[in-house]
């Protein structure tokens, strides 16, 4: 579980180097295309669950560890 949540975490450093910021995106687009809010809203999604994700795998395996030392 904490290769997981290892991955998870560099996932989120990723995230974070890779700042989308919506205000710098082209006005004109057309309907085809997604708009920069929502791909701004969808990696802001994306951090959030593959944080949850390396908070939840760290305390796992640190659980596991202090339960298996007892």
């Amino acid at each position: 579980m904490a290769m997981v949540a290892t991955i998870a975490l560099v996932g989120v450093v990723a995230s974070v180097i890779g700042l989308f910021d919506p205000s710098t995106c082209v006005q004109a687009q057309s309907n085809d295309w997604t708009s920069c809010a929502s791909i701004a809203r969808d990696r802001q999604i994306g951090f959030v669950a593959l944080l949850v994700l390396s908070v939840i795998g760290f305390a796992v395996s640190f659980t596991r560890k202090t339960k298996k030392n007892d």
